[in-house]
């Protein structure tokens, strides 16, 4: 199994709310016949919930924290920025309040506008709200939506022409943000605020915002810029050029952007402005890009000197590089830029974390002697700017067998293709009806998480092949984690990867000998629909059952096609039809061959179904004799052992009851069982059909009907119910009853006892007399009548698995001739096959604690962070052993293994051995299992239980 595992890169971010979150397990096992079974569970679900989780700038709960500080003269407006992030997993509304003080100082007006674009300045001259001295500006319910999604409005503060007298501060404004569905938060963040101080200056008064954005003036050297976008990818590239050049510009693998400071003096004196910027990590800063508005076209000195008249300029260069700037003098009401060129770096993250900061700047002079080494403080910040990365999607589906393929070698030449270099897996062979798997990888090449969708194309191989997707452990079904109704990978972490499995079942009428087939496996980018790759999966050839069963040494045709009796059957048509009178056995020839490399014997049965053990039509029978036997000899019920390769004949006579109508090519099919494994290590069965034609029934007839069949667990009881009826056109007379079983049965234990059915309840009660044999019974009656029997069969405690017995219920007529002759009824009793049943519960464990009260198949509905408790219980409903059973289950898509696991996680009663918590394995991180070659008693029952804990 070692192939099968592999360790995706997890994905740890929170899923949406509404995310539902299904899981499936299952249990593989031998069953007693020796066929490798694996059973599925319930799908249990759980609903992500909403919860509520947001910013105010900085600050997630009512503070006094100062996020501007704004110098303005008497008569002018300054504005300060701010931006309300939604770090919850849903959207909400949210209300925004900016309250001024009563009495001195106060600000003439407070309005709030909208700042769509974040470069704090107002997108328009009509404000969400407005409010005089001493009042509330109250701003619309805006909606923001969840997972980081952002808001950005500025505050206006007009300070009054009449203020006079300089303060700092002038005067505040606190700014509270309040969600609407405050359920879904959690004190302290409920609510929201901080705070604007303005100060007053007759002095030098400066205020100044970042934007993404081309300036008025024209780039160094007197060119174009490259185009200012607030978003797109990162580079592709690590070697882009980094230093300006006429016509610089973004490319497929270098992204540039222009980042544009704008500065402003609203005070009553000229001064000396002051600023520094030092970018995210997400950007290189290039070199002699910078340019200042009152110098256009000239590329300002990165270092010491180089400048033009009137501006002192520093760059620290490289990634993550700070600026400074020093503006000797800039007058009252005038209004100034600084611009300059970054290059968006083939490490920034997706999204904003590492392309978003803000420009520090001194409000007010900062004095002749500042300069741009040092400018002295810069206590006041610009509106945050934000250059968002968008995801790049690219994946890449390739082998994991016999090596496992790399991003480079599994990606296809032409996509969708399956013709990379790891694109190929190959199996030797499949059985006609079986299953074979191949194990693959999916890689996730771009730089977000994404969820790759799984196909699989039929390709060559037989018509009515399906194809199943499952976990690395081969065993786990893959859902639709997306929503979109196609299997998926789920989540796969930028440059992570996953193993899967494909698993193809071929159908029963496959040729044996056929192949080579192969299949084509696409997987589909969730994110970018467009992006897809292949990989191709092959089987070399299709080989038969390791035993067959024919009516003749050569076999005809296919045995799962038309009328073939050759490699796997049954065959939906007869090989051989035999025509009968009703009462009489007829005898079908059987050869039974060997094809393994060990020798075996096989059981031997017959069923009106493809299901075995199964029933005959009413009243009629199959006896199995030795080769060249008639329907007198002796019964048999397997085979001697036969050698590996060689062949063995035997004979079936079928007998139809008196009573039958004529009825043309009835079924009947016939099963061989191994007694013991093959050289594979389990069972191995074949089957085949054949068919009766029934000529008209006597005039005088009965019938004792029906041929039932039960199963039974050792030491147990079943009643089978039998009717014996008139079916002539004469009257039966007296008659008596016998239940026979075989010998070898009665020295085992078995025991049969015969009922009349007085109530004809077909259930023994109390005055159901029972039958000695031998004694007569009353007449029958006339033609039609009836009589109601019970057969209580009892297997003795020491029965083995499988085992079967046959009780043959005999009416016999003993009045003179005419009469209505003799009646069989038989009751097949198997001590049945071992069957396991697995249910998958879970409980929510909110506190991840590892404990569950109570589990349950209903849906459940949690929050991110919320733990989830799976058991899985696999139980052996059948009376028969099975075999090297394992429990299955695979963490679902937007969890992860918890940190705390229940205390006990692998545990069996009626096993053997006893299953504990050391055969509990996890594989990888995606996958976990309780079992080893465990053995499961009827009734017993092995429990896997585990954890997991949503992304938060």
């Amino acid at each position: 199994m070692g192939f099968f595992l592999g360790t995706p890169t997890a994905f740890a971010a929170a899923p949406p709310a509404n995310t539902v979150i299904g899981n499936q397990a299952s249990a593989s096992y031998s069953d007693p016949n020796g066929n490798t079974q694996l059973a599925t569970s319930n799908l249990v679900q759980t609903t992500v919930q909403q919860v509520g989780s947001f910013l105010l700038d900085t600050v997630n709960q009512v503070t006094t924290t100062v996020i501007n500080t704004k110098t303005g003269a008497a008569g002018t407006t300054v504005y300060a920025p701010h931006t309300l992030t939604n770090t919850g997993n849903g959207a909400d509304g949210f209300n925004i309040t900016v309250t001024i003080p009563a009495g001195a100082n106060p600000f003439t007006q407070v309005q709030v506008f909208a700042d769509a674009n974040g470069d704090g300045i107002p997108d328009s001259t009509t404000p969400l709200c407005t409010a005089l001295p001493g009042g509330t500006c109250t701003v619309p319910t805006q909606t923001v939506a969840g997972n980081n999604g952002v808001y950005q409005f500025v505050v206006a503060y007009t300070i009054p022409g009449t203020a006079t007298t300089p303060t700092t501060p002038y005067s505040t404004g606190t700014v509270t943000a309040t969600p609407v569905t405050t359920a879904l938060y959690t004190a302290p963040n409920t609510q929201a605020a901080d705070v604007d101080n303005v100060n007053l200056t007759t002095t030098a008064a400066f205020n100044a915002s970042k934007s993404i954005s081309v300036p008025a003036v024209a780039a160094p050297g007197g060119g174009a810029w490259p185009t200012a976008v607030a978003s797109g990818p990162s580079s592709s590239s690590a070697a882009c050029p980094t230093t300006y050049a006429a016509g610089m510009t973004s490319t497929a693998s270098c992204q540039y952007t222009v980042y544009t400071l704008n500065f402003s003096n609203t005070g009553g004196a000229a001064g000396a402005f002051a600023l520094s910027d030092k970018l995210p990590a997400g950007f290189t800063y290039v070199a002699n890009s910078a340019v200042w508005s009152n110098a256009p076209g000239t590329a300002l000195g990165d270092g010491a000197g180089g400048d033009p008249v009137g501006i002192d300029y520093q760059s620290t260069g490289g990634a993550g590089a700070t600026i400074t700037a020093v503006v000797k003098s800039l007058a009252p009401n005038v209004s100034q830029t600084i611009s300059f060129v970054v290059l968006v770096n083939n490490t920034a993250a997706v999204g904003t974390s590492t392309t978003t900061n803000t420009a520090a700047y001194n409000p007010v002079d900062a004095g002749a002697t500042a300069t741009a080494a040092s400018p002295g403080p810069t206590g006041s910040n610009t509106n945050p700017a934000i250059y968002t990365v968008t995801a790049s999607y690219g994946i890449a589906v390739g082998t994991n067998l016999p090596t496992v393929a790399t991003a480079t070698t599994a990606l296809d030449v032409t996509p969708g293709a399956g013709d990379g270099s790891a694109d190929l897996t190959t199996r030797p062979s499949v059985i006609a009806g079986g299953s074979v798997q191949f194990p693959q990888i999916v890689f996730n090449t771009g730089n977000a998480t994404d969820t790759v969708n799984l196909t699989a194309a039929l390709g060559t191989f037989p018509a009515g092949t399906t194809f199943t997707f499952f976990a690395a452990d081969g065993k786990t079904p893959l859902l639709d984690t997306s929503g979109d109704g196609i299997v998926d990978t789920g989540p796969i972490a930028a440059g992570g990867s996953v193993a899967i499995v494909v698993q193809a079942n071929i159908p029963a009428s496959a040729t044996v000998g056929s192949g080579p087939f192969t299949a084509l496996i696409t997987g589909k980018s969730v994110g970018n629909p467009a992006k897809v790759d292949a990989t191709k999966d092959t089987v070399t050839t299709v080989i038969g059952s390791l035993v067959d069963l024919t009516n003749t040494a050569a076999g005809t045709g296919v045995g799962s096609i038309g009328n073939g009796d050759l490699g796997p059957g049954p065959s939906p048509l007869p090989t051989t039809t035999n025509t009968t009178v009703a009462g009489t056995g007829t005898i079908f020839t059987l050869f039974v061959k060997n094809n393994d490399s060990t020798a075996n014997s096989y059981n031997l049965a017959a069923s009106q179904s493809t299901s075995f053990p199964g029933t005959l039509p009413t009243g009629w029978t199959v006896k199995f004799v030795a080769a060249g036997a008639t329907c007198s000899g002796a019964a048999i019920t397997a085979t001697p052992t036969i050698a590996a390769g060689a062949q063995l004949e035997v004979d079936a006579c079928v007998t139809p009851p008196a009573s039958q109508a004529a009825v043309t090519a009835q079924k009947v099919y016939f099963q061989v069982l191994s007694t013991a494994v093959a050289s594979t290590g389990v069972l191995v069965s074949d089957a085949k059909t054949d068919a009766v034609t029934v000529t008209v029934a006597a005039a005088y007839s009965a019938t004792l009907t029906p041929n039932n069949s039960g199963q039974v667990a050792p030491g147990g009881t079943v009643v089978y119910a039998h009717t014996l009826t008139n079916t002539g056109n004469q009257s039966c007379g007296a008659y008596t009853l016998a239940a026979v079983l075989p010998a070898a049965d009665v020295t085992a234990g078995w025991t049969a006892v015969v009922y009349l059915d007085v109530n004809g309840t077909g259930q023994i009660a109390a005055n159901d007399p029972i039958v000695t044999s031998g004694q007569n019974q009353p007449a029958l009656g006339a033609a039609g009548a009836t009589q109601k029997l019970l057969v209580k069969v009892f297997a003795p405690g020491g029965a083995t698995a499988g085992a079967s017995d046959l009780v043959t219920i005999t009416s016999t007529f003993t009045d003179p001739a005419p009469n209505c002759g003799t009646q069989t009824a038989t009751d097949t009793t198997t001590v049945i096959t071992g069957q396991i049943r697995v249910v998958k519960t879970q409980a929510l464990d909110a506190a991840c604690a590892g404990t569950a009260s109570s589990f349950s198949t209903a849906p459940l509905t949690a929050k991110p962070g919320n733990c989830i408790i799976y058991q899985v219980v696999a139980t052996n409903q059948g009376t028969a052993p099975i075999s090297n059973m394992i429990v299955n289950d695979a963490v679902p898509a937007y969890t992860a293994l918890a940190a705390t696991q229940p205390a006990t996680k692998c545990v069996s009663t009626g096993t053997t051995p006893v299953l504990a918590n050391a055969n509990y394995t996890v594989n990888g991180t995606t996958a976990v299992s309780c079992g080893t070659a465990t053995t499961v008693n009827p009734g017993g029952s092995a429990t896997l239980t585990f954890q997991v804990q949503i992304n938060q």
